[in-house]
C-alpha cells in the first residue's frame, strides 16, 4: 500500500488531501494505471465523519482503485462555497496534470459523496466546466468521468439544513447551491442511493436529482431503499455505533442495504468496462 498526504492549490485554496493506492503486484511485471476515487466524506460541513472515510476507502482499494480523500472547506472558516468547489477543482487538476505520477487514468475519476460530501460532489458535477477561471486550470483537467452520491444532500431548501444560520454560513450569498436546478446535459454519469425514511436528509433530495439528470439525459442508476437511518455508510455492523455509544446502533446494519457498494461496482464495470479496463493495462 502507498499512501501520502499532501496539499495542492496554494496559495489561495489550499486543501489537504490523502491519497492511497494499492501496491503493484510484482507478478504482473506492469505498473498499472488505476481508476481514482476522489472521496468526500459527510459531516454536515461541520466535520470529517470517520465512518466515511477510511473504512469506506478501503472497499475501494480493495477493487484496485486508488483513492483521494479531500478535506473541503467547513463552516468552521465559512463561507463554505465557493471555496469548496474551487478546492475539489484543484485536486481533480492535480490528478489530470500529474496522473503518470500518481498511477492514474484520468479517465477513469469518480467523485464520491457522503451526505454533505454528496451535495459538494453534486455541485461540482453540475458545475464544473465554469470552473476553470477560478482555478486557473484549462477545463479539460476539472473532467470527472462518474458520480456516486449516498444519501447525498442536494438543495438547502429540501430538508437540510433546518436552521438559517448554518445554511448561511454554507451559502453566504453564493447562489449556486441548489443541485437538482444548475444539472446540464455535462454532467457525468450518475450513481445515487437512500433510503426512503431517511430522517436527516429526505429522500426527495434523491428523487428531485435523479429528475433533474433524467430531464437532461444524463444516465443515472437511482437505489432507494425502504428503511434505514441517516448516515448508514457500509449498513454493516463494522459501521455501525456500537452499543455504549447508544440503543441505536441495530438500525445502522441493514442487509439488504448493504448491497449498494456491489451495485455500484457492477454500475461502475458497466460504464468503464473494467475487466477490459485491466486486461489491456501495458
Amino acid at each position: 500500500m502507498i499512501n501520502h498526504k499532501f496539499v495542492c492549490g496554494e496559495p489561495d485554496f489550499p486543501v489537504t488531501v490523502t491519497f492511497t493506492q494499492p501496491a503493484a503486484i510484482a507478478d504482473f511485471h506492469v505498473q498499472p494505471r488505476r481508476p481514482l476515487v476522489i472521496l468526500l466524506p459527510g459531516g454536515g460541513y461541520r466535520f470529517y465523519s470517520d465512518r466515511e472515510n477510511e473504512i469506506v476507502a478501503l472497499q475501494y482499494l480493495a477493487q484496485g482503485f486508488a483513492v483521494a480523500v479531500v478535506q473541503y472547506q467547513l463552516v468552521t472558516d465559512p463561507p463554505v462555497l465557493p471555496t469548496a468547489l474551487i478546492q475539489l477543482g484543484m485536486v481533480v487538476a492535480e490528478f489530470h496534470r500529474h496522473a503518470a505520477a500518481y498511477g492514474i487514468s484520468p479517465d477513469h475519476i469518480l467523485v464520491a459523496g457522503f451526505s454533505a460530501g454528496g451535495h459538494l460532489a453534486a455541485l461540482y458535477a453540475d458545475l464544473w466546466p465554469l470552473l476553470g477561471w477560478d482555478c486557473h486550470v484549462a477545463t479539460s483537467e476539472l473532467k470527472i468521468a462518474a458520480l456516486a452520491l449516498a444519501y447525498p444532500v442536494i438543495g438547502l431548501r429540501l430538508g437540510w439544513p433546518t436552521d438559517e444560520a448554518t445554511k448561511a454560513a454554507i451559502t453566504a450569498k453564493w447562489p449556486a447551491h441548489e443541485a437538482d436546478q444548475l444539472v446540464t446535459p455535462q454532467n457525468p454519469p450518475t450513481f445515487i442511493w437512500t433510503t426512503a425514511d431517511d430522517e436527516t436528509v429526505p429522500a426527495s433530495n434523491t428523487v428531485y436529482y435523479t429528475a433533474a439528470l433524467q430531464r437532461h439525459d444524463v444516465p443515472v442508476t437511482t437505489k432507494i431503499y425502504p428503511h434505514g437511518p441517516h448516515g448508514l455508510s457500509l449498513a454493516r455492523a463494522v459501521t455501525a455505533f456500537p452499543r455504549k455509544s447508544g440503543p441505536t446502533g441495530e438500525q445502522f446494519i441493514r442487509p439488504d442495504v448493504a448491497e449498494w457498494f456491489t451495485k455500484e461496482m457492477t454500475w461502475l464495470e458497466s460504464l468503464w468496462h473494467l475487466d477490459e479496463f485491466w486486461l489491456n493495462q501495458v
